[in-house]
């Protein structure tokens, strides 16, 4: 069988989910072990995040975000993983916002989440320039924004790793971070403008 998820997976799956997310009924079904659980993922879905360096992070990102008709190619399967994105980063920063109002005063854990709060405002702010790649058929700038963006998630977590200073972030900047390379090897490898 495809890629057996595990459990755990179903649970960040259910944390992509929010009320504005319609989510298509659900005609998803995937084992684990003996179980199946409650979603079987379309075949055209699983080729696609199965092309992807993380196919799990890959389904558990796109799956909440596909209505019911939604058709399921690399463009809109693209779409749907630059607003995911835009929805995890804006977790990401209100976390670090968070984090920053109640940490110590110290100067290095303050510079630390001074620039990941930066880096998350400026992916942010790429989102309208990749949507306006992606339909303007422009594979050049769509490269460009993606692996800017990667970057600014590796940068965020150097700055603790620099600073010696354990990062309260990493496993969200992980996610983040593989998200973002999915939407980069889609673009890449199966959409061709």
């Amino acid at each position: 069988m495809k890629h057996l998820i595990p459990i755990h997976v179903f649970f960040l799956f259910f944390m992509f989910t929010t009320s504005s997310i319609a989510l298509a009924r659900s005609s998803y079904d995937v084992r684990q072990g003996d179980q199946t659980l409650p979603v079987v993922i379309n075949p055209k879905l699983q080729r696609i995040c199965d092309q992807t360096d993380n196919p799990v992070e890959c389904l558990i990102t796109t799956i909440p975000f596909l209505h019911e008709k939604a058709a399921i190619n690399p463009v809109s399967i693209l779409k749907i993983k630059v607003e995911a994105v835009d929805i995890k980063i804006k977790e990401a920063l209100d976390k670090a916002s968070r984090l920053l109002l109640y940490s110590s005063n110290s100067k290095p854990v303050t510079f630390c989440f001074n620039v990941c709060i930066n880096n998350y405002k400026s992916i942010l702010e790429s989102k309208h320039r990749i949507l306006d790649a992606i339909l303007l058929g422009d594979d050049k700038q769509l490269r460009v924004e993606l692996s800017s963006n990667v970057d600014k998630i590796y940068h965020c977590e150097d700055a603790f790793e620099e600073a010696n200073i354990k990062s309260l972030i990493t496993e969200v900047n992980s996610l983040l971070g593989k998200m973002i390379s999915n939407s980069l090897t889609i673009t890449i490898d199966m959409v061709h403008f």
